[in-house]
């Protein structure tokens, strides 16, 4: 299929149209927006309009509330908000943050007074057996007391020091032992060093835990419930706020979003005085509707032109699929999209992938599943990727027939081929091999012969003669490559003496020469002269002959291999119907009953495995072996301006 004709647009109008102008731009849907102009050269006296955007600030803050109180902003109807500038919008978000600033305020204190509390239950847990007050204990005027966990190992290495002071444990587990220790206080740092080189971790008891422990363990945990109680009310008065606000939040956000993306395009306006200039794409086939947004606009003026006639803006590429090709443009822009005025391979994928795919994986039952698996992912993930599935489902199902492969038995369509009398079907694989390697091998060639035939299009369609003509995918390079494929076909398969003098001068070697002095060939139909550079710089004969000896080299060794790599698609096939064998084979060796799970659980495997390498495989196929030889992949993709409704704002 084609790409789609587009329109250059400039539009020209007032300074004071811009909101509007660039507003229509948005809703129509279908304007690709270019930069007024690329360097100072080409300004013309227009200047840039980069003003800061004074949206920025106040979307953000205003998706910060939103998360802040828990609410999915999405796009929504914005006729009946008010608000217009860059400070209604911050005064807005002001008047919000104000009462949900102290909400929040409140909430995140006693939050924290919980967490405290809740470190404090966690130490005193390991102290229950403390009966005395903290009080008492902390304030002894002649005695250091100190709380906290040592290693196991290091408790049983206390009796081996003398200092003076003692130990008092409370709780132990596999790593620790919690207690406390007393020492005179003169003697408190030569025993805080003991210590701490054993390992001890002191508990800082907070001033708020008053009492023994078990009575400061029951006041904690009294305080974290009647705190925890406070939260749940704080939650309660933000998901009211959040309810009563909701819809003029999300009214204020779209309108918001929708003006800070319209400014956001001023970019890419240019400004002379109180004029604007804009310019950009539009498919050709929305040039009446997108004119007709102006109508009423008197003071603007759209000009519509050929996309080439701006030399520093290059036209985006918009692939033009039918409905059976469309899926497949996911490849094709995976790999790149066209230039504009290109060649849209699309229908080219969408045959070879599907023809491909249903040989490597020719299976009825197998395809059908593939076929209803397309129609589920399409409808509830991805329409392309849905598809594709489909298509290759249908594909695998006709060449399974062929087979007479269902779910793995081969056997099953026998008899319906029986009754109509059609004696070549089905193809029994492993009884055919030697025919199904070498047709993958002549379908690897006929690919490539078509390959080639594009390239030889596109080639003449640029006016590039050497691609066209001299090239090693060119004329010259079908010739070559056609008469040495002929050649062997004819002299190792079909026995005839094709290699007679005039067919190896004419067909292979003149054709080899006008592949190494392409360059020259090319410089000599296009400027009328003779280059042996493509940039015209002086190049020694020396040099043209080593460099082009090696090119030509690699040439035929490209025309080996990659025709040799489409053995991959006989190869499947028997790797397909192998996989299913042994899943038969395993079927036959269990007892009845087991035999069905099997068959479900083998044609699982082979699915699913299978699928994914084929489908790989096949992408490598057209990638490396196929569009290598026409496509270039250099194409702009089409970004038609408006705004785009996220809760997440960068």
């Amino acid at each position: 299929m084609a790409i789609e004709e587009m329109e250059l647009v400039t539009i020209v109008g007032l300074m004071s149209e811009l909101d509007s102008v660039l507003l229509k731009c948005c809703e129509s849907g279908c304007f690709h927006m270019e930069p007024a102009f690329v360097s100072p050269a080409e300004s013309h006296g227009l200047r840039l309009l980069n003003d800061k955007n004074p949206y920025d600030v106040p979307l953000k803050g205003l998706a910060s509330i939103a998360t802040s109180l828990g609410i999915k902003l999405r796009e929504t109807d914005f006729s009946d908000c008010s608000l217009e500038s860059g400070e209604d919008f911050t005064a807005f978000c002001d008047r919000l943050d104000k009462p949900l600033a102290q909400l929040s305020e409140q909430k995140q204190k006693t939050l924290q007074l919980i967490s405290e509390r809740k470190g404090a239950v966690i130490q005193l847990n390991h102290l229950k057996g403390l009966n005395e007050e903290f009080d008492s204990i902390f304030n002894c005027r002649h005695v250091a007391v100190r709380v906290g966990k040592l290693p196991l190992e290091s408790r049983e290495k206390l009796e081996f020091y003398d200092e003076n002071f003692f130990f008092v444990p409370f709780d132990t587990d596999r790593s620790f032992c919690w207690g406390m220790y007393f020492c005179p206080r003169e003697n408190k740092d030569i025993v805080d060093e003991l210590f701490k080189s054993m390992y001890f971790e002191r508990i800082v008891i907070p001033d708020f835990v008053k009492g023994n422990a078990a009575e400061a363990f029951e006041k904690l945990n009294a305080e974290i419930e009647e705190n925890t109680q406070k939260v749940k009310k704080y939650d309660e008065a933000l998901a009211k706020f959040a309810k009563e606000r909701e819809e003029e939040i999300q009214r204020a956000f779209t309108k918001l979003k929708f003006k800070h993306d319209t400014f956001e395009l001023r970019k890419n306006v240019g400004a002379l005085k109180d004029k604007i200039y804009i310019k950009g794409f539009i498919p050709k086939k929305k040039q009446q509707s997108f004119e007709k947004l102006f109508d009423n606009s008197r003071s603007v003026s759209v000009v519509f032109m050929p996309p080439e006639a701006d030399a520093s803006c290059t036209p985006p590429t918009v692939l033009k699929n039918s409905w059976f090709t469309r899926p497949f443009g996911m490849l094709v822009e995976m790999y790149g999209l066209p230039d504009y005025g290109g060649f849209n391979p699309t229908s080219f994928v969408a045959i070879t992938y599907s023809l491909m795919f249903g040989i490597m994986f020719g299976d009825l039952g197998q395809g059908f599943l593939v076929f209803l698996l397309g129609l589920i992912v399409g409808r509830k993930m991805s329409k392309q990727m849905g598809g594709i599935m489909s298509r290759v489902g249908i594909s695998s199902m006709i060449f399974g027939t062929l087979y007479g492969s269902v779910f793995g038995f081969e056997e099953l369509l026998d008899p319906v081929y029986e009754r109509l009398g059609i004696d070549f079907l089905p193809l029994k694989i492993f009884e055919e091999i030697n025919f199904i390697l070498l047709t993958a091998v002549g379908i690897g060639i006929a690919l490539i012969v078509i390959s080639m035939l594009i390239n030889i299009y596109v080639g003449f369609k640029q006016k590039d003669y050497e691609r066209a003509i001299f090239g090693c995918n060119g004329i010259a390079g079908l010739v070559f490559y056609s008469s040495v494929v002929a050649a062997v076909v004819g002299t190792m398969i079909l026995d005839i003496p094709i290699m007679s003098p005039p067919f190896v001068i004419f067909l292979i070697v003149i054709p080899a020469l006008c592949i190494f002095c392409r360059v020259p060939f090319a410089a000599a139909v296009k400027y009328k002269e003779f280059r042996l550079s493509e940039d015209g710089e002086k190049m020694t004969v020396g040099n043209f002959i080593v460099e082009n000896f090696f090119e030509m080299f690699e040439y035929v060794l490209s025309y080996v291999s990659n025709t040799m790599s489409f053995l991959r698609v006989g190869g499947f096939v028997l790797s397909h119907a192998g996989m299913m064998l042994v899943v038969m084979t395993l079927m036959d060796g269990m007892s009845a009953a087991a035999q069905p799970l099997v068959a479900i659980v083998g044609n699982a495997f082979v699915m699913a495995m299978e699928g994914m390498i084929v489908a790989i495989q096949i992408i490598r196929l057209e990638f490396y072996e196929i569009f290598s030889r026409f496509y270039d992949g250099n194409g702009k993709p089409f970004d038609p301006v408006g705004v785009k409704f996220s809760s997440q704002v960068d």
